[in-house]
């Protein structure tokens, strides 16, 4: 009933005069009772949230009556007068619930800075719509009551507020982002807040019935509240999504507003043959906005200061942890080898030593990984020749130690060579497949193909896979994804974000799906037009560039990673 009253006062406006106060009465009251018996469906902060939002609405359909009941008793009150504190008690009211609703996580600073990146926005789209309407006002506000003009003035705040909680709903990031039931209410609100602005513009100084109030956009409101109350039981499921960084778009959408009220202060100085009370207006309308600008970018710092500490001890206790293992074991070794009362065959001593220089190797790789890492953009010297695929993921293979090597399995295609660096790209195979050895499951497959002319590499396994959060993540330095905080695995986030880097020299790409092969993780690099077909008698480049007939011994050479 309340929808279609909606339909008709948008197609009929006079109709809307005679039936809103009426549909705006009967659907808070219906939303309000709605909302605080829907809400049990939740606990916690969400159903305290959604409590406080249905007593905010009840109280607006007490200000409703208030008015209805003065209508019929003969009585005209002023437009903005005491019955307004009903309205002010539900602005309160449904702000304290909305504010308190799970809607954006993470970190304090960056709850803050969203919400003040929010009410740049808001603030700026306030003043904007203010100086559109101050010239029709300012008759009104010297006529006007000093106590009506400060009720009246209580509305602007709320509506600002409101748009700024609208702002922080479209910005944030959580696993509840199309939450349907926010969206309508947002809908809600905001047609609330136009029909506000109107009422302000004309009821300062006036009755309420010589005011025209938008009952239009109020009864839209009031449809968009009772949606958002039938469906509030209807918990989304949360939706994982890949995490990336904020694009461009959310983050000067706060912003253009901004620029705009400076445009038209510059504008307004360029063009006004004397300073006037618009342009005060816009003036201080810009330095507030200017202060809100540098209080954003204090907390952004602050913010970004304990994003970087706590990166670097993350750093640091995961590569003191990762050196920490093979450093014990090589003094170790070295201790039983200096010993002059140890007396050992010559084949154990070997042993030992083949072990001491395993782990410095791959101590040494880490380091050296770390500094390529640390540069922004690293000469690596490529050295591209026409290499036997064959041979570069048998090096591979032959390169894990033994608790990756098991449990690999291989399919390339018949004859396949390719265009890059035989060093490089064995490094790339052995971080992904010690990679699948840690997180992954028991089984590994490493398939590698021809697409026309492009060159192929994958490595399966048969893990739990990638969360999807964290797709996009793996590939940045030091992360580890869903064990970041696992000190039970061994890693320092380093080695996808190589083959990431690797790649890239190379001109292809490194990305992640889920395996369809073994149901686990995925990773895939292209080369394109790096693949050839080998012909009979061609003298091709084995692994580190020599014949391939040649045999090249790996073993020993250990290269870390961790990207998951």
């Amino acid at each position: 009933m309340v929808a279609l009253a909606t339909v008709v006062g948008f197609l009929n406006p006079s109709a809307a005069a005679e039936i809103g106060i009426v549909v705006m009465a009967i659907g808070y009251t219906v939303a309000g009772l709605t909302f605080i018996v829907r809400s049990r469906a939740h606990r916690g902060d969400e159903r305290l949230a959604w409590s406080l939002i249905g007593v905010g609405l009840l109280f607006g359909a007490l200000g409703v009556a208030a008015f209805i009941v003065a209508a019929l008793s003969g009585f005209d009150p002023p437009a903005f007068g005491p019955l307004d504190l009903f309205f002010i008690g539900a602005y309160s009211f449904v702000l304290a619930g909305f504010w308190i609703l799970p809607h954006l996580e993470g970190a304090p600073y960056r709850r803050m800075r969203v919400m003040l990146d929010g009410l740049v926005g808001a603030v700026s789209v306030a003043l904007i719509a203010w100086v559109w309407v101050l010239e029709d006002l300012l008759d009104a506000v010297r006529g006007a009551p000093v106590w009506e003009l400060v009720i009246g003035s209580i509305y602007p705040v709320f509506d600002v507020a409101i748009l700024i909680a609208v702002m922080v709903v479209t910005l944030r990031r959580t696993t509840l982002r199309f939450d349907p039931r926010m969206l309508v209410f947002g809908l809600g609100v905001s047609a609330q807040a136009v029909a506000d602005l109107v009422y302000f513009n004309q009821g300062l100084g006036a009755s309420f019935s010589e005011t025209e109030p938008f009952f239009p956009a109020y009864m839209l409101a009031t449809t968009c509240f009772l949606v958002a109350g039938l469906i509030l039981d209807r918990r989304p499921e949360p939706r994982e999504y890949a995490e990336r960084r904020t694009p461009w778009w959310a983050m000067a959408a706060p912003y253009s507003a901004a620029m705009l009220l400076i445009g038209m202060l510059v504008v307004r100085v360029m063009t006004a043959p004397e300073t006037d009370l618009q342009t005060l207006e816009l003036l201080a309308g810009v330095i507030v906005v200017v202060a809100l600008i540098m209080v954003r970018q204090a907390v952004a710092i602050r913010e970004n200061r304990e994003l970087v500490e706590s990166q670097r001890t993350a750093l640091v206790s995961s590569i003191s942890h990762e050196l920490r293992t093979p450093l014990t074991a090589i003094v170790g070794f070295l201790d039983i080898l200096r010993d002059p009362d140890q007396h050992m065959e010559t084949e154990a001593r070997r042993e030992m030593l083949g072990i001491v220089d395993q782990q410095a190797t791959y101590m040494a790789r880490i380091v050296s990984d770390l500094v390529m890492l640390n540069r922004s953009d690293p000469d690596l010297h490529l050295q591209e020749r026409l290499v036997d695929v064959d041979g570069v993921v048998s090096s591979a293979l032959a390169s894990l130690d033994l608790d990756a090597a098991p449990g690999v399995t291989t399919e390339i295609d018949e004859g396949l060579v390719g265009l890059f660096d035989p060093a490089r790209m064995h490094q790339v195979l052995v971080n992904l497949l010690t990679n699948a050895a840690r997180y992954g499951g028991p089984n590994r497959l490493v398939v590698a193909r021809r697409h026309n002319d492009d060159l192929i590499f994958e490595v399966h396994d048969d893990g739990p896979g990638v969360p999807k959060r964290y797709e996009l993540m793996i590939w940045d330095r030091f992360e580890r994804g869903a064990h970041r905080y696992d000190a039970g695995l061994p890693g320092s986030g380093i080695g996808l974000a190589l083959v990431s880097m690797l790649m890239r020299a190379h001109q292809g790409t490194a990305t992640y799906r889920t395996s369809e092969r073994l149901g686990g993780a995925c990773f895939v690099v292209t080369l394109p037009d790096k693949a050839h077909q080998r012909e009979a008698s061609s003298g091709l480049a084995g692994p580190h560039g020599r014949d391939v007939g040649e045999t090249t011994d790996h073993r020993g050479t250990l290269v870390n990673n961790d990207g998951r």
